[in-house]
């Protein structure tokens, strides 16, 4: 076979694969479940006229989440976590998701320094979610706050 050939048949092969575990790729992401760890914001002021000003463009992690019911940003209602304990400087807080599935189950992610957040529904494969926090003697959120959701 020729250099070309191969290169194809290479190519076919390496698509062929891609294309059979593309399903079990997807089964996957059904059975986990986190906020991003980072969001990438823009900032742009409305500057009035005279004035001058910067668009600015920044990282900010992952700070804590809240779980919910409904529709985001219309109907829904803030589910409290059903276990919370206490390790050291750290919180976690826990929620069972089996029986709030009647409605949309989803999570609201909040970043440091930033109000903008991250909303995504929760995929029904997901029956439970916690958030590790870690706090100052202020009690205030510090460190890399995690979720994971399964």
């Amino acid at each position: 076979m020729t250099n070309t050939r191969i290169r194809i048949h290479r190519v076919l092969l390496a698509l062929s694969v891609a294309i059979l575990l593309a399903p079990v790729c997807a089964a996957q992401d059904n059975r986990s479940f986190a906020c991003p760890a980072s969001l990438t914001v823009t900032e742009q002021a409305q500057i009035p006229n005279g004035w001058s000003g910067k668009t600015l463009k920044g990282e900010h992690l992952f700070k804590t989440a809240k779980v919910y019911n409904g529709d985001p940003g219309k109907n829904e209602f803030d589910l409290k976590p059903d276990d919370q304990k206490k390790q050291g400087k750290k919180v976690v807080l826990s929620w069972s998701l089996k029986d709030y599935r009647d409605m949309n189950v989803f999570a609201r992610c909040f970043y440091f320094d930033t109000s903008v957040t991250a909303t995504a529904s929760i995929p029904s494969t997901i029956n439970n979610c916690s958030v590790t926090l870690e706090f100052d003697s202020n009690n205030q959120i510090v460190g890399r706050s995690q979720m994971k959701c399964q």
